[in-house]
């Protein structure tokens, strides 16, 4: 059971269903504000998180496969970009073709790729 997900959460603990409540250090000390700094959200901007975003949108508009300089010109890190298209390519997302260019799955109107 994740009770920090489901139980003990950030917005509002529930303690009569945790199954911890009678050995609850923080609920022993008589639930204490929290003194420490604030947590940080994680950002989006510039993750690999926003560039497999950027490769899926342009792969969703295409008509038909899209060359690899298509995609880019979607981000401006090439390390990046090639990392976040090899994941989506490992993950199934996205379908490498033959001559550099790239498909989603199931997009069966396209010839598929032949491995050599």
């Amino acid at each position: 059971m994740e009770l920090g997900a489901l139980v003990c959460t950030a917005k509002g603990e529930r303690c009569e269903p945790c199954p911890l409540r009678d050995r609850c250090a923080w609920r022993l000390a008589g639930k204490p504000e929290h003194t420490g700094p604030p947590r940080r959200a994680q950002t989006y901007a510039g993750t690999d998180r926003q560039v497999r975003g950027k490769l899926l949108a342009v792969l969703r508009e295409a008509l038909e496969p899209v060359p690899q300089a298509a995609l880019d010109r979607v981000w401006h890190d090439p390390a990046q970009r090639a990392r976040a298209l090899d994941g989506l390519v490992a993950d199934g997302l996205v379908e490498p073709l033959e001559n550099g260019r790239y498909r989603l799955p199931g997009h069966r109107s396209f010839p598929p790729h032949q491995p050599r």
